[in-house]
């Protein structure tokens, strides 16, 4: 690894826990090597369950997901190598026809960690638009395991890491990790990628996206809200179909959301979207509001 990137010469990226560092390996092939630092060395207890997540990953075959050439185990953490794919997935020029197939590609990838033949399911934990990167063909590829699990059981409980905004209720507040939680990280990036080409709502992150969709829903006026030179009205029901889906996907309970092979059939239209709720963070947002409003008005 330290051949590969000149000793960690070139920093490309920084998450949580990790640190990324551009390298080239001995065939040319140009990689992107993530340094996992670990908080607790001396914490043996930790390493076995790393040690199987980074095999599994590894592993991996599938077109969505960024292929791991190699990783290497040292004291101090693990170096894990990613193909590189620089490219960010939310841009502000695609249209609705590149985003949908994004977005179908993410959904795919997901499927795969969650429901791949004879393995463990694996839960990404950390689903975000930093986080998908797309290729030369402008294919999506999930990346940065750094946070995920393998799922033994239909749910776990874990110290809680990651990304708010891209977090469950149940797990910000219990640890509770179940495929669920992928459902709800998929869902808000889904919501953001749709908000990239609406005028009001490019700017939308994480939960502000949530509201930007809830009140895009329920304004009946949907034609208004994108530009014409990236969607057109023919298309506008296939983004409705999908903005309920991310809606639905950021349910306040895991039992409201659906299961990712549902959320593929829903976006195809092949299965109907069941009404989506209003979500658990506008309700708050908007008690909040009205509780602040009644003390104005009797001061």
């Amino acid at each position: 690894m330290e051949i590969a990137t000149h000793h960690f010469a070139t920093r490309i990226g920084q998450g949580g826990s990790t640190t990324v560092y551009k390298g080239v390996l001995r065939d040319g092939l140009e990689v992107a090597i993530r340094k996992y630092e670990n908080p607790h060395p001396n914490r043996y207890d930790e390493k076995p369950e790393m040690h199987r997540l980074v095999h599994l990953c590894s592993m991996l075959e599938h077109k969505n997901i960024v292929k791991v050439p190699g990783y290497c185990d040292e004291n101090r953490g693990v170096d894990l190598s990613n193909e590189n794919t620089p490219k960010e997935v939310v841009g502000e020029q695609l249209d609705w026809f590149s985003r949908f197939q994004i977005i179908q590609g993410i959904t795919q990838g997901i499927i795969y960690l969650h429901t791949h033949s004879g393995k463990p399911t694996i839960v990404h934990l950390d689903l975000k638009p930093d986080n998908i990167l797309l290729d030369s063909d402008m294919n999506p590829k999930i990346g940065d395991f750094g946070l995920a699990k393998v799922l033994e059981d239909d749910e776990i409980n874990a110290s809680v890491r990651g990304t708010l905004g891209y977090m469950p209720p149940e797990y910000i507040v219990e640890g509770v990790i179940s495929v669920k939680n992928d459902v709800y990280g998929f869902g808000v990036t889904l919501l953001e990628t749709i908000s990239g080409m609406s005028k009001s709502g490019r700017d939308t992150r994480h939960q502000a996206s949530i509201e930007w969709a809830w009140e895009v829903r329920n304004s009946g006026v949907m034609n208004k809200l994108f530009h014409p030179s990236l969607c057109d009205n023919s298309q506008l029901k296939e983004i409705k179909r999908c903005i309920e889906t991310g809606l639905l996907c950021t349910q306040k309970k895991p039992t409201d959301r659906p299961t990712m092979p549902d959320v593929l059939q829903m976006l195809h239209g092949m299965k109907k979207v069941p009404t989506p709720k209003q979500p658990g963070y506008i309700k708050r947002v908007r008690e909040a509001e009205r509780y602040k409003q009644v003390w104005a008005e009797r001061l």
